[in-house]
């Protein structure tokens, strides 16, 4: 029997444990957590905050689910060192655990910008978070959301239907400034906007001060703005520091290769700490959404147990609805190269409605859709894809003939 030992609990350490329990069902696991819950799924947070869920939804097991597959799990204790010669790792209570296969999944943490006051403010990413979130948008009037990316753009949009005055500070020129061009930003704005968000772009918040049930938030652009709460969402940080001084292979985020391993023997690493080549780009980097740790998570289990598991990389994809528009971004949203091309398309019927697809070398690397997302699916197979039908560029420009070519047999057989 062998010892896996995994370092976190989200969503690449439970897919984990389900390759390696189908694979090896009596080889021991031990899975060790900073937080004290059984693994559950930020992305369903924003549903528990606005009431879609109950709080027991976000989870993705119960406590019962580790003991009746045979898993010793250590919650609420933090890893505090790896050290990969001696095939073991420390806890922050000095406890010393050995294993044959050690998977560090231990995820990314909100940024912490340095602006004066920022701890009279709340941040959104675990399950904590969600309960304090949820309870201090019940008591607030008026709610400062500082960051417009996907996180800032989704509790700006809860707090719209919940009927809260809502500003939106983003030191970027755009909102989602990391996956949205600056068209598609531009469309975003202007509904948010029309539903009576106000919008500080291209300026930071310098301090926070706290007032009797107010704060007021000081701007570079030397405005002021007076909330009830305030919630920063100014980006995430890979969790990396129980391997500091390990010789574990380091820039962005853990490196690993295609099968999820890193520069050391008998480690892996998966999920939003792990970083490894785009495919469509050729760049090193962190592929921090849901859909990558679950892949990152099986296929690392899979390997750790013994099965050579090619991981497929997913593109990224991010899908929301800001003030109830549709948006998904896919991929490569910007031309980098000489040989990339851009087809732009706007609705006349529609303002809100827009549709971009970027081509390399006649190969699609990255989409926008705004207002009809209905081809989202399709575009993200098709970018995946490792093969290139001689007419599919061109028939993917041809709005009016891409529905009906969906639905041909050689188009789905290329996408399958």
């Amino acid at each position: 029997m062998k010892q896996h030992l995994i370092i976190g609990n989200g969503g690449a350490a439970f897919n984990a444990i389900q390759a390696i329990r189908s694979l090896r069902p009596e080889d021991k696991i031990t899975v060790v957590s900073s937080e004290d819950s059984p693994a559950y799924s930020p992305m369903l947070t924003p549903y528990y905050i606005n009431g879609s869920i109950p709080y027991s939804s976000m989870f993705l097991c119960q406590s019962s689910f580790y003991r009746k597959q045979h898993i010793k799990a250590i919650l609420g204790k933090a890893v505090v060192a790896v050290e990969p010669e001696r095939q073991r790792v420390c806890l922050d209570d000095d406890r010393k655990l050995n294993y044959d296969k050690l998977l560090i999944a231990t995820g990314s943490s909100p940024n912490a910008p340095p602006v004066p006051g920022m701890d009279s403010g709340l941040t959104l990413w675990t399950a904590r978070d969600a309960r304090r979130v949820k309870a201090a948008l019940h008591r607030a009037s008026s709610v400062a959301v500082v960051g417009a990316g996907l996180i800032g753009l989704q509790i700006a949009d809860m707090a719209l239907k919940m009927d809260k005055k809502v500003a939106l500070i983003e030191i970027k020129d755009r909102v989602l400034p990391r996956v949205m061009d600056k068209e598609g930003a531009d469309i975003i704005a202007e509904r948010l906007l029309a539903k009576g968000v106000n919008l500080y772009l291209g300026t930071r918040v310098e301090e926070v001060i706290k007032g009797r049930g107010y704060k007021v938030l000081s701007l570079g652009s030397r405005e002021k703005i007076k909330s009830s709460l305030v919630i920063f969402a100014t980006g995430v940080s890979p969790n990396t520091g129980c391997v500091a001084g390990s010789n574990i292979e380091i820039e962005f985020g853990i490196k690993v290769d295609k099968h999820g391993k890193t520069n050391k023997e008998h480690i892996f690493a998966a999920g939003d700490v792990a970083q490894y080549v785009n495919h469509l780009s050729g760049r090193s980097e962190i592929n921090a959404t849901w859909t990558n740790a679950i892949h990152g998570g099986w296929a690392a289990g899979c390997n750790m147990s013994g099965k050579r598991f090619l991981q497929r990389r997913k593109i990224r994809v991010n899908a929301l609805s800001p003030a109830g528009l549709p948006v998904v971004s896919l991929g490569q949203v910007e031309p980098e190269t000489d040989k990339d091309e851009v087809v732009v398309q706007r609705s006349p019927y529609s303002s809100r409605d827009y549709r971009k697809l970027v081509f390399r070398s006649n190969r699609l690397i990255g989409a926008v859709l705004i207002g009809d997302i209905e081809e989202a699916g399709i575009l993200s197979r098709a970018i995946e894809g490792e093969e290139l039908l001689p007419t599919l560029k061109a028939d993917m420009v041809k709005r009016s003939a891409f529905h009906s070519l969906c639905r041909s047999s050689a188009l789905a057989g290329y996408l399958l």
